[in-house]
């Protein structure tokens, strides 16, 4: 009896030497962050405008990329930021794939193609009926409002949050090409806006733990200096569609114009947007 009792007790601490390793090991904030955002993400879809409204709308993923799309609703820090109230913003967005070595997302990586990049899609309903980021004839869209989002986007729920601060911030932006009445994803009528940015980096030194970790895993690139600021590309695909009363917007940035051109061609290009059935 007192053998049985010794052998479970070696198992046991055999599980727990094997749990407190995985748990320090690189791997360990991947695991976590796909557990975390397979359960947040889909919490925020239920209250998004694709619910609201009845919309299908899905965004694949792609080689250099985080498995899946998320969903995120900033309703209430948007419509602050804007000075409408109750506008709502649903944000469709992905990150880049992590590195298993370094137990992070290469959005922190600056040597990679992909750092400090993201694509996906940013939704806005105004509860005053009017569009947001477009004229009010609903057709030409205000690239100036449109870099907006992606400033609130970048400062508001991201860097912020890992410490940047509001004296720090860098945000630059300048058209460079503008294209009207595209055909995308099945319908006509959209606007592809091509930008130059300046905006501050996400690597920095870790100073402590934030929220945002449980996503991206905690820094562990070489820093140049924190939040350096770096010359970006984006390209966004804008159409209102006055039947959702949304203004819809596909959008990817990074410093590398190839990635940029690759993600439209293979992996926003292939995303389904219409109403549910």
């Amino acid at each position: 009896m007192e053998k049985k009792k010794n052998r479970r007790l070696i198992i046991l601490a055999c599980v727990l030497l094997l749990l407190a390793a995985f748990a320090l090991s690189p791997v360990f904030p991947y695991v976590r962050s796909l557990a975390v955002m397979k359960v947040y993400s889909p919490y925020c879809a239920k209250s998004s405008i694709m619910a609201e409204q009845n919309i299908e709308l899905e965004i694949p993923s792609g080689d250099g990329w985080y498995p899946f799309v998320m969903t995120y609703e900033a309703d209430e820090d948007f419509s602050s930021y804007i000075g409408r109230p109750d506008t709502k913003l649903t944000i469709l967005y992905n990150f880049p794939a992590f590195s298993l070595k370094n137990g992070c997302s290469r959005f922190f990586d600056e040597s990679s193609a992909y750092y400090n990049s993201f694509y996906g899609a940013y939704l806005v309903r105004c509860a005053d009926g009017e569009p947001f980021g477009f004229s009010l004839d609903m057709r030409n869209p205000d690239e100036k409002a449109v870099s907006e989002i992606a400033k609130f986007d970048f400062f508001t729920l991201v860097l912020n949050d890992f410490g940047l601060t509001p004296n720090e911030q860098v945000f630059e932006y300048s058209l460079a090409c503008e294209q009207t009445d595209v055909s995308f994803l099945g319908y006509d009528g959209w606007t592809q806006i091509s930008s130059d940015l300046n905006v501050n980096g996400a690597n920095h030194e870790k100073r402590g733990f934030t929220s945002s970790y449980l996503q991206y895993g905690s820094p562990s690139f070489p820093v140049s200096s924190d939040f350096a600021p770096v010359k970006m590309k984006s390209i966004v695909y804008a159409k209102y569609f006055p039947e959702w009363g949304t203004a819809v917007f596909f959008y990817v940035m990074s410093p590398s114009e190839d990635v940029c051109e690759n993600c439209v061609q293979t992996i926003l290009s292939r995303s389904i947007l219409k109403s549910r059935e």
